[in-house]
């Protein structure tokens, strides 16, 4: 049974980057698809708030957070 996990693709999760107006760094949304067309958040290196939308935001893939395998 060992082999069949270490036969199995890791699992990967989407979560979307968009660029701060201020000082352009990146600000990670993790559940894009839940978002309203236009949002608002807060970015973490300058603090400062902006208005996006929906569509200007850059989806990637990111491996599995998980440090435990699910049972």
């Amino acid at each position: 049974m060992s082999v069949l996990l270490a036969q199995r693709p890791k699992r990967t999760y989407q979560r979307g980057a968009i660029a701060c107006e201020k000082c352009a760094a990146p600000i990670y949304v993790y559940k894009p698809k839940t978002l309203p067309d236009e949002f608002s958040v807060r970015c973490a290196h300058c603090g400062g708030r902006g208005i996006y939308l929906k569509r200007a935001i850059a989806i990637e893939e990111a491996p599995e957070r998980r440090k435990k395998p699910r049972r």
